[in-house]
Order: C-alpha cells, then structure tokens, then sequence
C-alpha cells in the first residue's frame, strides 16, 4: 500500500521545482508605412479635348511588417497616390521593386485635359501587414514630391437639367445634357458620355454609355422608379491602371445632382411705397421652404434687366429682412429671388414698386 507524504513534506517539494518562465507579452505594431519619396515618369503633359497621357508614378515605401494591398469593391483600395485638384487624379499602386518592407510601388495616373497648370502628389495612402495601420498623409509635408506641368485645351463641359422642376414624385422625368468646349464655348456634338443612376454614380450600377447629337444635346426618359435616385453624367477618358475588385475610371467632367420637388415660395412687401429719393425702405417677407441663413437677391430692373443690388438672409422663422434704396427720382421696379439649391428649384417673388420722390 502506496503512503501519501505527509502535507507539510509535499509542500516543500513543490517548492523545490524550478519556476514556468513568465510569457512575454506580444509586440503589438502601432506603426503605420511612410513614405520615403514620390517620382514621376514624365515632367511636363500636353493635352487636349479627349485625349489622356498615362503617367507612371513611383512611390517608395516602408514599414516594418510590410506594406500589404487592400482592395474592397465599392470602398477603396490601398497602396494608392492622389493628385490635386483633378477628377479621377489618382494612381493604385502595385509593388514593382523591392520588398513589402522597403520597396518601390508603381502605378499609372490618367492625365486628362481637366488637368491645369502644376500639379503635385496630395495624397499617399498604405496599410500595413493585416491592415493594422494607416498612413494617410500629404507627401509633400514630408518629403521632395514631384510635379507634372500640364498645359491642356479644348476640355468639355457638361451640364444637366431636369424637366419639369419641381417634379410629381411618382412621375417620370425628361433628363436634358448640354455638352460645350470651355475654350470656344460651342456645343460638342458627338460627345462619348455615360449616364449613372443611384449606386452607378459611384460604384457599377446603372449606366448608359450614350453620345450627344449635332448640337451637343443628349435627352431621356428617366422612369418613375429611377427618378429620386441621384443621377450624374460623366465624359469619360481612357481608362488608367486597373485593380482586380476596384474599379478605376478616368473621368474628364462630371454633373451629378438629385431631381428637385420643391420650389422657393417668396413673398415681398416694402414698409413704403413711396419715399425721398436715397432713402431706405425695408423689404419684409417670408420663404418656404424654411432654410435659415439663406441668402436672398433683393433685384431692381434698370438697363432692360435685373440687377441684384442688395441682399438679406432667412431667419429660423422663415422670415427676411432685405434694404431697398431708390436712387432717384423715379418709380423702381423691384423683385426679390431665392437662388435654387440641390433640393430645391429657385423662387421669386411677385414685382413691386418704390417711388423716389
């Protein structure tokens, strides 16, 4: 029969064991990649009307993990170096020298004649091994950032306008583009143009690829069901890099807007009709929709035309206060007009008059 050591002797014999070593604890990296310089492949860019200049931009970057590509469709994708203040300015970048932890990532930005003038790197974005840490910085604040000087003519222009405004919600709308070259002004028949709606304006959705007609017009039915959506149009250039799961356009103009269903109701009456000439006279009135700090134009008509000569904001009760001034002796038609905004189609009120005596 096995004897159990008395308690006191086990406890001694426990003690006598050489101790576990302690764990260290894991290092947990708090440090995002940095970026060491940005080149370009080319100085200088000349561009005109649809034509796009792919340049290759070089971005040298660092992180003790190592730098490690994030792509999710819709969202965003990482290594990536933007240019400003350009539509579609940037480059993703794919490592092309080097390690994760020093290396050389490369990428092609589309230069396009929405591009002016000097224009520098503004932005660098990396994560780091597990998409622990982000940099996200300007590297012109920390390091030598290249320049590309583009000179660029004959850009197009699109504008887009919806009829009728303010819309029936429930009802279809007639969506109009007007396309034009900033440089001469004429209308730009024949134009390549897609038209997105709703989740197409940002991501794959919804698209048209259309052209605009002889006189630089493109028109369609929106159905009832698309109309609330967000709706854009955009001149496309040829596409730069591409990255699987991201989608990379080259836009060289933009319009995007929402159809409006509500309209500035003003109304306007002066504290007089009729005082000294160089005297003051308060214009009153009210506006809905209630938007405060809103700024309206108090216009007189003079020369064949309306000329704002003074203005007044909204206040939270939806009423304003504007100064009308009749500089002579003569009888002034006036108006006062609330611009439209994206929400709302632009109002104003009805004519009135002020005598200068």
């Amino acid at each position: 029969m096995r004897k159990r050591l008395p308690l006191a002797i086990a406890a001694a014999a426990a003690l006598l064991l050489p101790a576990a070593p302690a764990l260290a604890a894991p290092t947990v990296d708090t440090t995002p990649p940095q970026v060491r310089s940005v080149e370009v492949a080319q100085s200088a860019v000349t561009v005109s009307g649809l034509q796009t200049v792919l340049v290759t931009v070089r971005v040298r970057l660092t992180d003790d993990t190592g730098v490690e590509v994030v792509s999710s469709p819709g969202i965003g994708y990482w290594p990536v170096v933007s240019f400003a203040p350009t539509l579609s300015a940037y480059a993703l970048l794919a490592l092309t020298e080097g390690t994760p932890q020093d290396g050389i990532w490369t990428g092609q930005v589309a230069v396009t004649s929405a591009w002016k003038g000097t224009v520098q790197a503004n932005r660098v974005a990396a994560y780091d091994a597990g998409a622990m840490n982000l940099l996200d910085v300007d590297p012109r604040t920390v390091v030598d950032t290249a320049s590309i000087v583009v000179t660029s003519t004959h850009t197009p222009a699109v504008d887009m306008t919806f009829s009728p405004e303010p819309a029936t919600k429930g009802q279809p709308v007639t969506q109009r583009v007007r396309a034009w070259d900033t440089d001469t002004g004429r209308p730009w028949a024949n134009l390549p143009m897609t038209i997105g709606n709703d989740n197409g304006c940002v991501e794959p959705g919804f698209r048209l690829n259309v052209h605009t007609d002889a006189a630089g017009n493109y028109q369609r039915t929106v159905p009832a069901d698309q109309a609330e959506a967000l709706h854009c149009v955009w001149v496309p250039g040829q596409p730069g890099s591409q990255a699987p799961g991201w989608e990379n356009r080259t836009i060289i103009a933009i319009d995007s807007q929402f159809v409006r269903y509500q309209k500035f109701s003003v109304g306007a009456v002066p504290a007089a009709a009729s005082v000294p000439a160089g005297t003051n006279v308060n214009v009153n009135g009210n506006v809905t929709p209630v938007k405060p700090n809103k700024v309206l134009q108090l216009q007189r008509y003079s020369g064949g035309r309306w000329k704002t000569v003074n203005t007044g904001r909204v206040r939270t009760s939806g009423r304003y206060t504007i100064v009308a001034t009749p500089p002579g002796k003569a009888t002034y038609s006036y108006r006062v007009y609330a611009p439209g905004d994206a929400e709302t189609v632009g109002g104003i009120s009805k004519v009135f008059t002020i005598r200068g005596t």
